[in-house]
């Protein structure tokens, strides 16, 4: 952690010695460069594990959708960085594994996955305690989650007919831990806005 901050903070500072960034745009910065960093720290994760165990097509067919539609849909976020790259870390490998054992898609996955589609198609965009939608923002998240979800989708059916399950599979756990993340962070919201009622009470 402490190893992570000198490092945005020697980032800003550099920038700010350019004549870039002001003082004023600290907070913002230092927000972004910390979900820069943990999105390298959890890519370089995924390097990793995928040379050791050589699955990088069931990783990345799982991981890439995840992270595209998790960018527009929302979910439940970890509060520490360490805590979302370890938990990242360990559910990709997991989800790298069983791509790499399992080798059809069976009865209930298949009924999972719809059963994420028309989650995610409803519940998404989610806010978090840390990023808020205004009705604007939620509209266009809303449609843009819900476009990405459609071109996943539809990528995956394809990928199924051609005979390349494992791109398939990896979509459809995407879709089903995304469900999860949608369901859980809504839970957590809905939790946060009543503490905060009564709080005020």
């Amino acid at each position: 952690v402490l190893m992570r901050k000198r490092i945005i903070d020697w980032i800003f500072t550099l920038q700010s010695q350019r004549g870039i960034l002001g003082e004023k745009e600290r907070r913002l910065y230092t927000y972004a460069y910390g979900l820069l960093l943990n999105k390298i720290a959890i890519y370089a994760i995924i390097a990793i594990v995928g040379t050791i165990t050589g699955n990088w097509i069931g990783m990345f067919s799982f991981l890439l959708p995840f992270t595209i539609l998790r960018q527009y849909a929302g979910g439940i976020h970890l509060e520490k960085p360490m805590n979302c790259i370890i938990f990242s870390g360990f559910l990709v490998f997991g989800c790298g594994q069983y791509l790499a054992v399992a080798s059809d898609i069976g009865k209930i996955l298949c009924a999972l996955w719809v059963a994420a589609i028309l989650l995610i198609f409803v519940l998404a965009p989610i806010d978090t305690k840390g990023k808020k939608l205004d009705k604007t923002a939620k509209k266009i998240y809303g449609r843009r989650a819900r476009g990405v979800l459609v071109i996943e989708v539809m990528i995956a059916i394809c990928f199924w007919v051609c005979g390349f399950i494992v791109v398939t599979k990896g979509i459809a756990i995407a879709h089903i831990i995304l469900m999860v993340s949608l369901i859980t962070g809504k839970a957590n919201f809905f939790d946060y806005k009543i503490g905060r009622a009564s709080c005020r009470e």
